[in-house]
């Protein structure tokens, strides 16, 4: 079982399973944006719409890099890729 946040007790059944339903939306809200990035192939994506705050949060959490484009729209690009030291 994954760990909980300390301010969740882990006896209060309804808390853990508000809990992992929420992490369950924002992995695939963040799954849905990658599979759109990916899908684009412009290295980005627009979402068009009223997203939950939280939503956003979570990307920017993840490395995403979110950006006011217009009236309700958004740029989203995805965490810049890590360097590796394979060539050194």
């Amino acid at each position: 079982m994954a760990k909980l946040p300390d301010h969740i007790d882990k006896n209060d059944k309804n808390a853990v399973a508000a809990y992992f339903i929420k992490q369950r939306q924002l992995k695939g809200f963040t799954d849905e944006i990658q599979r759109h990035i990916d899908e684009e192939g412009t290295g980005s994506t627009i979402i068009i719409g009223q997203p939950r705050q939280e939503f956003l949060d979570h990307l920017v959490e993840q490395g995403y890099i979110v950006k006011v484009d217009g009236h309700i729209t958004w740029r989203i690009w995805p965490p810049p890729a890590e360097k590796s030291d394979e060539n050194v």
